[in-house]
Formats: structure tokens, sequence, C-alpha cells
């Protein structure tokens, strides 16, 4: 007569699967799909180092080839090739400059507000905006220059040297349009600004001597913030 089997348990089903039998089956199910998730990862962090480095290695040589350059010719080719680089702006503010001192004023216009446009926020982009604003002076478009020079006075933003020297070119114009009663409250606005500046002393004295005052400012008026030396 045949031995019957055992009963089976109705609970084996639902004992617990040991945890190492757990991580098996689910590394089993997944493992390959980890092994490319890393690979991904992986690969992207190598990708950004080498970016960062060819970006480090191009900005290295853009510095190394604007401190070759020693002549207008060289800096305008300089910026030609590197538009919106913030050397390319100093670039150009050297070339404004050179055009300023030789009299060619529309030029050096046109070059301060391209430097404008590329340097960042700060001194050399209000230094920019200045010797545009002067250009525009010598140009013969006093209403132009007016404008942009009040700008930069009001602009709390600007360095008070900017700003004091904006006001006294301002006060100047005002003076060789015959507008002698502007000066004075010019002059008190440079105060305000800065009292130890020597712009604000120079439109109290533009104030005090109106016929003696220079119908334009001077060439030698360009803005005297100097660049940065080369490293």
């Amino acid at each position: 007569m045949p031995t019957p089997s055992a009963p089976s348990d109705p609970n084996a089903a639902a004992l617990p699967v040991p945890l190492d039998e757990s991580l098996r089956q689910a590394w089993a199910r997944h493992g390959n799909l980890v092994y490319v998730v890393c690979g991904i990862i992986v690969a992207a962090i190598l990708a950004k180092g080498g970016w960062d480095y060819l970006l480090a290695q191009k900005e290295l040589e853009t510095k190394h080839e604007y401190a070759e350059c020693s002549s207008p010719e060289s800096y305008r080719v300089f910026a030609a090739n590197h538009p919106g680089h913030p050397l390319a702006g100093l670039a150009e503010l050297k070339v404004a400059d050179d055009a300023y001192g030789a009299g060619h004023y529309a030029d050096s216009a046109a070059g301060y507000e391209k430097a404008a446009a590329d340097l960042p926020a700060g001194p050399f982009q209000g230094r920019a905006k200045l010797g545009a604003a002067m250009a525009q002076a010598q140009s013969g478009k006093s209403s132009d220059a007016e404008a942009a020079l009040s700008r930069l006075m009001n602009d709390s933003g600007q360095l008070k040297a900017i700003r004091c020297e904006a006001g006294f070119h301002l006060a100047a114009l005002a003076v060789a349009a015959g507008r002698t009663a502007e000066v004075e409250k010019l002059a008190e606005q440079l105060r305000e600004i800065d009292p130890t500046s020597p712009f604000a002393e120079r439109a109290f004295a533009l104030v005090a001597d109106v016929p003696g005052a220079p119908a334009a400012p001077a060439a030698s008026a360009v803005p005297s913030i100097v660049l940065p030396a080369k490293n």
C-alpha cells in the first residue's frame, strides 16, 4: 500500500526570501541597466572635464594673443577675432584712444561704443562710455554728448571719478553753449558726489571764470583711468 505524500505547507510561498537572494535576483534583472547608467555618468564627467580643460586652454591662448598686441592694427585684428570677449573690449578701447588722440573723433566714438558693448559692467565700461561722449562732443554732436554725459553723471553704479569727470565736461559744454546758469548747479552736484574730486573744483572754477571757460573739452580730456597692464 503506497505511503501517502506529506501535505504541502500552504504558508511556504509566503516565507521571506533571504536578503542575499533578493539582491542576487535584483542584480540578475537590472544589473545591465546599472552598468549602462554608471557608464553614462562616467562619460558625462569625463566629457565635462575635457570641455573645461579645452575652455581653459583657449582662454590662456586668448590672453597670450592679447599680450602680443603692440600696434593699433594688431589690436583691431584681435578684437575682430574675438568678438564679445572682454579682452576684445579692451583692445577696442585702446584703438579708440589712439583714434581720439589723433583727432579722428568719429572713428573713436564708434570704437568706444564697440568697447562698451564688449566690456562687462565696471570702470572700463564706464570709461568707454565717457570716451564715446567726449568723441561725440568733439565731432560737434553736442546734444548726444550732453545726454550721454548726464546719464553717466547720474548713474550711481559708476565710479565717482567717472561721474565727476562726466559732470565737469557737461558743465564745460553748457558754458560753451551759453547756458551759464546750469554750471553752478552742476558744480554743486559734483561736490555732492565727491567733495574731494578735482573735477568738482574745476567745475566751480568755471563758475568763477565763465569768460575764460573752454569752448569744448580738449583732446587731453579723454578719460584718465588707465588700461590694465598686460600679464
